[in-house]
């Protein structure tokens, strides 16, 4: 009689734990790939509305302009000024800003000045009546505005009531978010020249 070769039932078994154990590392290793690639599509994510942020901010804190006392207030943690923008949805113009913290998020605020307003009252705008506000940054562990002092004759000017009469040269913005460091956003102002 002829004797047939076969696989034993303990190399069926040793075959399908070693099989097992190979399926078990590419699952492990799949999750891994899957947790690691969506945390980098999220910090690319942010990396990128950061720099849209950055961008925006830069854009309309240069065109700042000072039309009048009180049309330009900064503090420790807020700002507002007036700058041509255009606006989504309707003819562009001279716009209310005011860029503030709330809680965990950084905050920009709208207002439309009628001409009046605009050039004259001393009044505050009316934040949010027509432009909703929009949150620009998330999870912000740190904000802080900081005006950048103009120099004189004797170093630099120390007084901060001037500065919410006059136009600084520029200001610093400066963030932290959790879990990512970024650069302080330093502007100068077009018009300061103009204000000196």
């Amino acid at each position: 009689m002829r004797r047939e070769a076969g696989m034993t039932l303990v190399e069926v078994m040793i075959s399908a734990v070693v099989l097992s154990l190979l399926m078990l590392a590419l699952a492990a290793s799949l999750r891994t790939f899957a947790t690691t690639y969506t945390a980098v599509e999220q910090s690319a994510d942010r990396t990128a509305r950061l720099r849209e942020v950055t961008y925006f901010l830069r854009h309309v804190l240069r065109e700042a302009y000072l039309p009048h006392r009180g049309a330009f207030h900064i503090s420790d943690s807020e700002i507002s000024w007036l700058a041509p923008i255009d606006r989504v949805g309707a003819a562009g113009g001279v716009t209310w800003l005011r860029l503030r913290s709330a809680g965990d998020t950084v905050v920009l605020d709208f207002a439309i000045p009628d001409s009046e307003t605009a050039e004259r009252a001393r009044t505050e705008p009316a934040w949010g009546d027509t432009i909703p506000s929009q949150v620009l940054l998330e999870n912000v562990r740190r904000f802080q505005v900081e005006a950048i002092k103009a120099p004189s004759r004797n170093g630099y000017n120390d007084d901060d009531e001037a500065l919410n009469d006059k136009l600084p040269p520029g200001v610093q913005l400066q963030w932290e978010l959790e879990g990512m460091s970024w650069p302080p956003l330093i502007v100068a102002f077009d018009d300061y020249e103009m204000v000196r």
